[in-house]
């Protein structure tokens, strides 16, 4: 198990936890509360929630949450049961992206087969921006990924910097942060110039494979070196092994995500798995079967989708698309912070914008605009300090639930083994009891009978679940090269619009939107902005991850903490010495939209023009109501300034421009 849940255990009695509901007394952020019952704590949002939607209609709420809290379906069923589009999660930079992508280009979601059920694993394995030896991704395991890395004969690093990985991998391309569309279209280049496709998927299963061969000879490989930093024959290496060396997967990381050109990156990955045939097969990328509960986000899904569109969905039109529709936070905070939004009452529930979100200082004015916050977490974050309401929630280790990490093969049971602490209630009964009072038809009598009906479809209920504690369709139950059956559609196929994989796309044809991908220089670069390079000559990666938290929690958790007591900014060797700057410094991390500061550590696994910052950090232990939110957390130096993606609407926080020097009074 990895630290952070591990340390899990010094969760539960944590003397920091919120025991009780509690209503605000004074002004915002004043630090005083009142110990309220969780009737009243209830009925007071309810009211606020139903007063807006009846003097203001159900879009002048937001229901928000956190990134993969697990309990996303009951956020979206209740958002829905209430009548509000205005969904606000950060789905924009983290697997929204991945989401749209794989649903547009083949018709479902593809994750990395490491487990040999068709008798194949992966031969060759690019990690891409991710760092899955540490962090889980999305419907994905570390213990999976290393137990297949040890069967695997190529394994590329695609990063800035050598992660842990980059010991094991014969090739570590160290790319430029934000270009990672030009290096996967650099890598076609090669595979379709050289002919080393898969020329039976292409032609029966492809889409649109004439035009991106067009396409692609824009980015012929010494172009792409000189765009990427990635050498040339490094570049034109990776494509022959991925192309010959079958089958492969491609771990994707949020960090593609999270920029400008998000969705026409995830676009070009997807099209080297196409070309080189490495999707439905064995060993490759696969669109698990889900087990017999069905996938659990039908949950939400069963509840009619509002007809009025979310905040920024007419302008980023993927957040309207199926399966969900979210409102575009960017666009929302910088509504309230300008007096032009619909939003009066906001729920949050496992969320801290106020560290998450781009641009920490305008998100506080937007935030503070709101008439009514309603927050639900484990302990007193920033974000929950500015509420009106705060409401305690139960730790997975109190909960009863089921675990569904986004559609895959298996679900688990969350298994409550200990009573909560205090008054504390599960994510799913605060939505359960909200939801009864505001929309009963939608919600249950209480949380096992919830429970029981995501499970009907299984014919099993809650108690057998439970003491079962997984459902998955495993080894033979699933299926390989469906497309070769009528799985999808009679006769063959994918499920999208031609019944192929669409490398020219035809939901982004119709959107409006090239539907080829392209590469897009990051909003702030040396070369996208030359003028502000020279006063920010560092390209700043604002997303470090550090196997100890995850975003803004855990800094409470005294064995994590004591693993990591401060934020880290890695930096070359050289870039320190130039900057007077020693291993273990305090340094001031300048933008244009501020300055923190974080603890220096000089690594020559990353370029001299290049800085990676540790997102998301706070200090509980600072005073209220700000908790030291200032001091280092990298959100106050991105931007939520457009462009963003066209058609996601995602923020850039990967490739931005710092300068650094050392704080002289530490």
């Amino acid at each position: 198990m990895c630290a952070k849940g591990l340390a899990s255990i010094q969760e539960v009695y944590n003397p920091n936890r919120i025991m009780y509901p509690m209503k605000r007394k004074g002004e915002r952020g004043g630090g005083q509360w009142q110990r309220i019952s969780w009737e009243e704590a209830i009925a007071t949002v309810a009211s606020r929630i139903q007063k807006s939607r009846e003097n203001y209609g159900a879009s002048s709420i937001a229901v928000c949450q956190g990134t993969g809290r697990g309990y996303n379906r009951y956020t979206f069923r209740f958002a829905r049961s209430i009548g509000t589009p205005n969904i606000g999660v950060p789905a924009d930079f983290c697997y929204g992206p991945r989401l749209a992508v794989f649903g547009m280009t083949v018709g479902g979601r593809l994750y990395c087969d490491y487990h040999g059920w068709g008798g194949e694993y992966p031969r060759t394995q690019i990690s891409w921006g991710k760092q899955l030896e540490i962090t889980n991704a999305d419907g994905e395991m570390a213990v999976w990924f290393l137990d297949s890395l040890d069967r695997a004969e190529h394994l590329i690093l695609i990063d800035p910097r050598a992660t842990g990985l980059a010991g094991r991998a014969d090739l570590w391309m160290q790319i430029r942060p934000g270009t990672d569309a030009a290096l996967a279209l650099g890598m076609l280049n090669v595979i379709i110039n050289e002919g080393l496709y898969d020329r039976e998927f292409v032609q029966n299963w492809t889409y649109g494979f004439d035009r991106l061969r067009e396409r692609v000879q824009e980015y012929p490989p010494q172009r792409v070196a000189e765009i990427t930093w990635v050498p040339e024959d490094r570049l034109i290496k990776a494509a022959r092994i991925l192309a010959t060396e079958k089958p492969g997967c491609i771990q994707i990381g949020e960090s593609l995500e999270a920029g400008n050109n998000s969705i026409q990156t995830l676009r070009a990955i997807v099209c080297l798995m196409a070309v080189t045939g490495n999707i439905e097969r064995p060993g490759g990328m696969i669109n698990w079967v889900p087990p017999d509960t069905g996938p659990l986000e039908d949950f939400a899904m069963e509840v009619p989708s509002p007809e009025e569109p979310a905040i920024g969905a007419e302008q980023y039109k993927l957040l309207a698309s199926p399966p969900f529709t979210m409102a575009h936070m960017h666009t929302l905070f910088r509504q309230l912070r300008e007096g032009t939004s619909p939003i009066r009452v906001m729920h949050l529930q496992g969320t801290n914008p106020l560290v998450a979100y781009p641009n920490t200082k305008e998100v506080k004015e937007g935030l503070l605009k709101a008439e009514f916050l309603s927050v639900v977490d484990l302990y007193m974050s920033p974000t929950a300090e500015y509420a009106d309401i705060v409401l305690p929630a139960a730790h997975w280790l109190e909960t009863d639930d089921i675990h569904d990490m986004h559609p895959r093969f298996m679900i688990g049971a969350i298994n409550k083994v200990v009573e909560p602490v205090g008054e504390a209630w599960s994510d799913n009964k605060i939505f359960n009891e909200l939801g009864k009072k505001l929309a009963p038809e939608y919600w249950f009598g209480s949380v096992e009978e919830m429970l029981d009906y995501q499970l009907r479809k299984a014919n099993i209920n809650w108690k057998e679940f439970s003491r079962l504690g997984f459902l998955a369709k495993m080894g033979k139950e699933q299926p390989y090269y469906k497309y070769k059956t009528g799985y999808w559609n009679e006769g063959g196929g994918f499920p999208t619009n031609t019944g192929k994989v669409e490398l020219y796309s035809t939901v982004m044809e119709k959107l409006g939107y090239d539907p080829l991908p392209y590469h897009q220089e990051p909003n702030e670069s040396p070369y996208s902005t030359p003028e502000l390079a020279q006063e920010y000559p560092l390209v700043l990666s604002a997303g470090g991850r550090a196997p100890y938290y995850f975003h803004s929690q855990y800094r409470q958790v005294p064995w994590l903490r004591e693993r990591q007591p401060y934020p880290i900014v890695q930096m070359h060797p050289e870039t320190a010495e130039e900057l007077g700057i020693k291993d273990r410094d305090w340094v001031w991390i300048e933008t244009p939209r501020g300055r923190i500061k974080q603890v220096a550590q000089l690594f020559a696994g990353i370029d001299p023009r290049v800085v990676v910052a540790q997102a998301s950090w706070w200090y509980p232990e600072d005073s209220a109501p700000d908790h030291g939110l200032w001091k280092s957390n990298a959100n106050v130096l991105t931007s939520n300034d457009p462009p963003f993606d066209p058609a996601m609407g995602s923020a850039t926080f990967r490739a931005l421009l710092c300068r650094i020097h050392k704080v002289e009074d530490e």
